[in-house]
């Protein structure tokens, strides 16, 4: 009989096996739940953008962001009970990716106050701050996930906050939602395809 590939008694080893395709699962799961809601979000901002540039008489509010958004949460968390994963926003087991992605929410929201609430930077200096935040994070995302799509991510993050800083405030929202679709959407769908093939491999 051939001597057994691990240390571990059968029973440990069988429970380590499990949680390691449980693991893999889940990043599978996640990985193609955020790369859709980044596609989600580049509808919304697409569309907005759409409305004001070719004077849509539509409420983007109302019939864009609200339903959409809905209809995404709705569908998320059907994806969710169907995997039989909890939602957890920020995943204590992953303290690192947690923190840079509380910390990525928190400068994303303080962005947005001093263009929303405050008036202190235009619309283009606050989408080409926010590209350059989610830049960093694709940054921090090749580093904890030792993969190259999120550094093409990075890469077309910070291009597009270089044209969104040079630009119009008017051109702001069409920025930002092609950066959600070309550096966040097109690579998260590209590395869960490249982790799909591996696995069957």
């Amino acid at each position: 009989m051939s001597a057994p590939l691990t240390s571990l008694p059968a029973g440990q080893a069988t429970e380590l096996s499990l949680s390691v395709e449980r693991a893999y699962r889940e990043a599978m799961v996640i990985d193609r739940l955020g790369a859709l809601w980044a596609l989600i979000l580049a509808k919304c901002f697409l569309a907005q953008w759409a409305i004001g540039r070719f004077a849509i008489p539509v409420n983007g509010l109302i019939y864009i962001w609200t339903l959409t958004l809905t209809m995404a949460l709705l569908a998320t968390a059907y994806y969710l009970h169907a995997h039989r994963i909890a939602f957890r926003f920020f995943p204590t087991q992953v303290r690192v990716g947690s923190a840079g992605l509380l910390g990525l929410v928190v400068a994303l929201g303080f962005v947005a106050y001093a263009h929303l609430g405050l008036n202190l930077i235009t619309l283009a200096a606050a989408v080409g701050l926010s590209a350059a935040l989610l830049g960093s994070w694709s940054i921090l995302q090749v580093a904890l996930r030792r993969a190259g799509e999120p550094l093409m991510g990075a890469l077309v993050w910070w291009g597009v906050a270089l044209m969104a800083l040079h630009g119009r405030d008017a051109d702001g929202l069409l920025w930002i939602g092609a950066g959600f679709l070309f550096a966040q959407a097109f690579p998260g769908f590209v590395l869960c395809l490249r982790m799909a093939r591996e696995k069957r491999v």
